[in-house]
């Protein structure tokens, strides 16, 4: 595979966040009194806050005014953001990537505003040619929107395109934009990142190192 763009999802793929944002789901909904199942928070791995809530007003409680919700979770998030770390191997993979001269993006499903607080202590997209969030399209992972853009403002060509997601749902929304998807298995097992289509599963980013090489 002649590779000429790497595009990397945000949350267990760039940085260890997953389990934060599901914290700061869970406690949106405990301050406000909202009994939830915590099983639940598990199907939201990958997917937008937005649609977390969506579920909590149609099947939790009608009264929510999601916008507020949205609003409560990113403080919550912003109060333990100061435990985030890099993915393990990341560092060190976007540098032989750099090296590579391959082009970068970064496509995720969190909001502008929870990427900068994060670049706030991480300093990290400055790595990225160019960064999606979920502000930019209208539709979310796995819709393949949100590559279908990158792909756009790159001018990349999706079969000469890596896709490195830690979701099914991500999994899913590059494979329908035509990439070639990379599963990093720091959220779902392997079978499940396979079963979503993942052309390949790696538990670290040296595996996926060495692929490039």
């Amino acid at each position: 595979m002649d590779i000429q763009t790497v595009f990397f999802d945000m949350d267990g793929v760039v940085i260890d966040s997953e389990m934060l944002h599901l914290r700061a789901l869970g406690l949106t909904l405990e301050m406000r009194g909202i009994s939830y199942d915590k099983d639940i928070l598990d199907d939201f791995v990958g997917r937008s806050d937005r649609s977390f809530f969506q579920y909590v007003y149609q099947h939790l409680d009608d009264r929510i005014d999601i916008e507020d919700f949205l609003k409560e979770k990113d403080i919550h998030f912003g109060n333990l953001i100061s435990e985030l770390q890099f993915v393990e191997g990341f560092p060190e993979f976007m540098r032989a990537v750099k090296e590579a001269k391959l082009q970068t993006a970064l496509v995720t499903s969190s909001t502008s505003q929870t990427v900068r607080k994060v670049d706030a202590v991480l300093h990290f997209t400055q790595l990225f040619d160019l960064v999606i969030t979920a502000d930019d399209t209208v539709t979310h992972k796995p819709n393949p929107e949100p590559y279908l853009l990158a792909l756009e403002r790159t001018k990349a060509d999706e079969e000469r395109t890596i896709v490195i997601e830690d979701s099914t749902y991500g999994v899913i929304a590059g494979k329908a934009a035509g990439c070639f998807v990379c599963g990093l298995t720091t959220s779902f097992d392997a079978s499940s990142l396979q079963s979503a289509g993942a052309d390949m599963v790696v538990d670290h980013y040296r595996d996926l190192q060495l692929f490039l090489q």
